[in-house]
């Protein structure tokens, strides 16, 4: 730990013992993020050299191999949803890992983003651009869905009313929006995930309403006040 990075630690604790600790959690779930061994550590993090020294050259660097990797997953997600129309036998485990994976990975990078980053440096927070991010969080969003989906299929038997993939698909959506009309229901394992679920969106929801706030333009009124005379 460099002597930048030690006092920063020292006034989050100061500060608040919970911001500490759930700052150093999402900060070790960024650091054993898949993005790291995807990029093979080329992925310049705020605190990093690259960004001290050019922050918009690693900003824009660091865009590119950011949305590469999203597009890796993404691709990853829809040939386990074709696998699953097709019929294809994917072992349960594998697909229920890869699911959870993704999720935490979403979780740490949205949460980094929103919240903790800004408390890892002294510096104003440095990004590519904050509609690009609004978008990003939105196609996160859809992607939670997806990989709720994926987790709900590879547990059998777990959705009472569900037939196939479609309704695990169906059963995630309702589930993320909070509609819950009842005709598919989780027993067994899948009352935690879908438990799990809610909690999640709920936070990734409030978060990314905030930077919805951030990225809409100012408005003001044409008809502007005059002092009374």
């Amino acid at each position: 730990m460099t002597y930048r990075e030690a006092r920063r630690t020292r006034e989050l604790l100061e500060y608040s013992r919970f911001t500490w600790f759930f700052e150093r959690l999402f900060w070790r779930l960024h650091q054993i993020s898949p993005i790291r061994l995807f990029a093979r550590g080329r992925i310049a993090h705020l605190s990093s050299e690259a960004f001290r020294q050019n922050p918009r050259v690693a900003s824009a660097m660091r865009s590119r191999r950011v949305e590469r990797y999203l597009t890796v997953w993404i691709t990853l997600e829809s040939l386990l949803l074709a696998s699953f129309a097709l019929g294809l036998a994917v072992p349960h485990g594998v697909t229920a890992a890869l699911a959870v994976i993704r999720i935490v990975d979403i979780l740490q990078a949205v949460v980094n983003l929103m919240v903790f980053d800004q408390l890892r440096t002294p510096q104003t927070l440095i990004i590519s651009s904050a509609v690009r991010t609004l978008v990003l969080s939105m196609i996160n969003y859809l992607e939670l869905i997806i990989c709720f989906a994926i987790l709900y299929e590879s547990m059998p038997h777990q959705l009472a009313g569900a037939n196939d993939w479609t309704d695990a698909l169906y059963f995630s959506v309702v589930t993320q929006l909070t509609i819950g009309y009842g005709d598919v229901t989780p027993i067994g394992p899948a009352k935690a995930v879908a438990a799990v679920q809610a909690l999640f969106t709920f936070a990734f929801t409030v978060l990314l309403l905030g930077r919805i706030i951030t990225v809409l333009p100012r408005i003001e009124s044409v008809m502007r006040e005059t002092p009374e005379e």
